[in-house]
């Protein structure tokens, strides 16, 4: 397998998660020194793979349901080192009933690690964002 492919694997990992609310997946993502920021409109930048874990269960508490998707993205290797950058969608609603649709991208560098490529850090930039009511029923259930 490419370090490509391995890296697109770790994306993938990281929308299963939260598409199904697994943390025990989630965890294993990070390097142990890895940042987390999104930007504007919902700033918020956490350090340290422990802080990323305890924030993420935090934001999931605040939403009904979750679902995210990457879109194939580009990655430049360096050695053990890399950066890439995925267009992403995500659509929910938050515990209070507000909807939430957006269209972004994450900027991430990545870390070779003993037990594969793990995110150094990830940054969400809003493209789009849509607080207007959503149209359609949730029929299936996204945790498992």
């Amino acid at each position: 397998m490419t370090d490509y492919e391995e890296i697109a694997i770790l994306v993938a990992k990281f929308d299963e998660a939260v598409n199904r609310r697994r943390i025990e997946l989630f965890d294993t993502l990070w390097s142990e020194d890895a940042s987390w920021e999104i930007r504007n409109p919902m700033p918020m930048r956490v350090e340290t793979c422990a802080k990323i874990i305890e924030t993420w269960q935090q934001m999931l508490g605040g939403t009904k349901w979750l679902f995210r998707g990457s879109f194939l993205g580009t990655v430049t290797i360096n050695g053990d080192t890399a950066s890439g950058r995925w267009p992403c969608v995500e659509t929910g609603e938050f515990a209070d009933g507000t909807p939430y649709d957006n269209r972004a991208y994450y900027e991430d560098t990545y870390v070779r690690t003993d037990a594969g490529w793990r995110f150094r850090s990830r940054s969400y930039h809003y493209l789009w964002l849509s607080r207007s009511p959503l149209v359609g029923d949730v029929i299936g259930d996204t945790v498992e």
